[in-house]
């Protein structure tokens, strides 16, 4: 008679044993750990000839342990063929993609370059690892897609790939602005009228409140709001009721150099910390303590994927911003009205607080 496991003793405990929890690991430990390992065994960075394949396994693993129902069925049957999501396992694009925002942030921000860089990683991996010489750039952090221009130069990158690079930034850009102009034009094709913004102010209140649950949306929100008030500001100017525009101007490039100085120092820190622990490792530290320096090392690689999303999303919000408030096809009244609707988003958007309803917050804009 075939035995079965159960939940509470499990007939196959591998991808537990892969992902390092016990069997009874809650969803919110078997993410954590994922996230851990999908650092330590990104291609990009790791040079090992089993990182490729060790990240296929643990994305596996993770993917099967947070499904209620695939977990259920591995605990009682072990692995077999049944045992895939529908649809087949996700590409390693959106796990990146999931960890900052997710599905609902994407019609906001777009597919974030760090995901589409580590899939491609992925793919050229296993013809880079046969490579004596291979770049150190090319397996070095995923940079910004600001930033993805110089890095280009640096690993060699044909003229085609950076014309690739550069087609997917302007694709993107342009479909996100289609949608930001559907959002603002609910309030620039108004009446205006007290009643229909406060109806436009209440709808951008409940999405809020429902993004800023999602992975990192407090901060994503914040970051978006940020940049949609920046841009606003400047075209308005003292006709909106705002500072002029050379001054928002001004605050604009100091807080581009503040991020990129932030994003640059994240990733040396993060390095820093990489090469304790290798050393640490060479010279044989002890479990507890090479686990402390681990740990440290996972924080500072999430703090700098962070830094350098948010660099990159802000960057790209920037292009989408000047799109739909430069657009020559409409008069200067109607970006007028779109830059006034992209100020009372940014301004919801950059006080959303993890705890407080947003619907209990109060508009407050010059010259409205």
């Amino acid at each position: 008679m075939p035995q079965f496991g159960t939940d509470e003793n499990p007939i196959d405990t591998s991808y537990y044993e892969l992902l390092g929890v016990p069997s009874n690991a809650t969803s919110l430990q078997v993410k954590k750990a994922f996230r851990k390992l999908a650092i330590v065994y990104h291609p990009d960075k790791n040079k090992s000839e089993d990182a490729e394949e060790k990240f296929k396994e643990i994305s596996e693993a993770y993917q099967v342990l947070m499904d209620p129902q695939l977990r259920s069925h591995y605990n009682k049957y072990g692995k077999d063929k049944e045992l895939a999501p529908e649809g087949g396992f996700m590409d390693p694009r959106e796990h990146f993609q999931q960890m900052f925002g997710g599905d609902a942030f994407r019609s906001i921000i777009g597919d974030l370059s760090i995901g589409e860089m580590f899939s491609e990683a992925m793919e050229t991996g296993q013809q880079q690892s046969g490579s004596e010489n291979g770049s150190d750039e090319q397996q070095a952090a995923t940079t910004t897609s600001a930033e993805d221009m110089e890095k280009a130069k640096q690993s060699h990158m044909s003229k085609e790939q950076m014309e690739k690079m550069q087609k997917v930034q302007q694709e993107r850009v342009k479909k996100l602005a289609e949608t930001l102009l559907n959002k603002v034009d609910l309030y620039a094709k108004s009446e205006r009228d007290p009643e229909s913004v406060k109806t436009f102010e209440d709808q951008i209140k409940l999405e809020a409140d429902k993004l800023k649950n999602e992975s990192y949306g407090l901060e994503l929100l914040h970051a978006i709001g940020g940049v949609y008030s920046s841009k606003a500001k400047h075209f308005l100017g003292l006709k909106g009721g705002e500072m002029p525009s050379i001054f928002h101007n001004v605050k604009q490039k100091r807080h581009i150099m503040k991020e990129l100085w932030s994003t640059v120092k994240s990733a040396m820190d993060m390095q820093a910390v990489a090469e304790m622990v290798a050393k640490a490792e060479a010279e044989g530290l002890e479990r507890e303590d090479r686990m402390k320096l681990e740990e440290e090392a996972t924080n500072r690689a999430y703090k700098a994927l962070w830094q350098t999303s948010k660099f990159e999303v802000e960057a790209t919000l920037r292009q989408v911003c000047d799109t739909i408030l430069q657009d020559k096809a409409v008069d200067k009244q109607t970006r007028y009205k779109r830059a006034e609707a992209l100020r009372i988003i940014g301004f919801i958007y950059k006080h959303v607080e993890e705890n407080k309803p947003t619907t209990e917050l109060v508009v407050k804009i010059k010259g409205k």
